[in-house]
């Protein structure tokens, strides 16, 4: 499907009506970030980062979708869709691209991983063996780790549920007729779209991309992204990788 150029144009203006969420990557990238707009009923979680650094230090600039979707009225900020960082429409190359910076190690691993390793070396102490064991393993089985669920989920709430109800409010706020709005679901089928995972990568390390690691559990559901035709490109990059993508966009 061929995408129209006056398509792109809307969708620019409509991004570009959220110039206060217009930041640099090293501002929405900064770990724990602190949110113009919160639930005033769900108490803050503390910050457990060590780092007082952003994940990527760039002055190149994208909008803060999180702080978007936390200021329209057509989304409960009490309940909030699982979402990415930053949205970047390149409308030379006519792409949008889906942002989500972790500042965790890609490599490492995984919560589910850890457990499997618990199960593993409790074979090999008898009295917790008869203890545990059999109670771990159904654990194990119903188990799915957060941060790969998460990541699994935020490009699919982005486009089904976050994008049309921003652009939704931003329809009902600027009195866009029916004849001058954008079809929001024949674009997002039309433009290329690619996401990408920043995240803290160890390939140097021998262990890296072994089973159990967040990069290994989410290599099949991210190329499904792409084989499905979600989306036309699905990365994890490290900081400095996507530091050098940036600067061919």
């Amino acid at each position: 499907m061929v995408i129209k150029m006056d398509d792109i144009e809307k969708f620019d203006k409509f991004l570009s009506s959220y110039t206060k969420y217009y930041q640099t990557v090293s501002e929405i990238s900064m770990p724990c970030p602190v949110h113009d707009k919160d639930c005033p009923s769900i108490k803050h979680k503390e910050c457990v980062s060590k780092s007082k650094e952003p994940l990527v230090s760039s002055d190149f600039m994208m909008y803060s979708f999180d702080d978007i979707c936390r200021d329209v009225e057509t989304i409960d900020i009490c309940n909030l869709p699982s979402t990415v960082d930053g949205l970047y429409l390149d409308k030379k190359r006519k792409v949008l691209y889906f942002i989500e910076y972790k500042g965790v190690k890609i490599d490492r691993n995984s919560k589910r991983g850890e457990l499997q390793d618990i199960l593993y070396n409790m074979n090999k102490d008898s009295e917790c063996y008869d203890k545990y064991y059999e109670r771990l393993q159904w654990i194990y089985n119903s188990y799915g780790d957060e941060l790969a669920f998460k990541l699994r989920l935020k490009p699919f709430e982005t486009l089904d549920l976050a994008l049309p109800n921003v652009y939704k409010d931003y329809c009902n706020k600027n009195s866009i007729s029916d004849e001058d709005k954008l079809d929001l679901s024949e674009f997002l089928s039309s433009i290329k779209k690619v996401y990408i995972v920043v995240a803290i990568s160890d390939k140097r390390n021998p262990t890296a991309d072994r089973a159990g690691s967040y990069r290994f559990i989410l290599r099949k559901p991210f190329d499904r992204l792409r084989d499905l035709g979600l989306f036309d490109m699905v990365e994890i990059m490290d900081h400095n990788e996507f530091k050098f993508f940036l600067e061919r966009i």
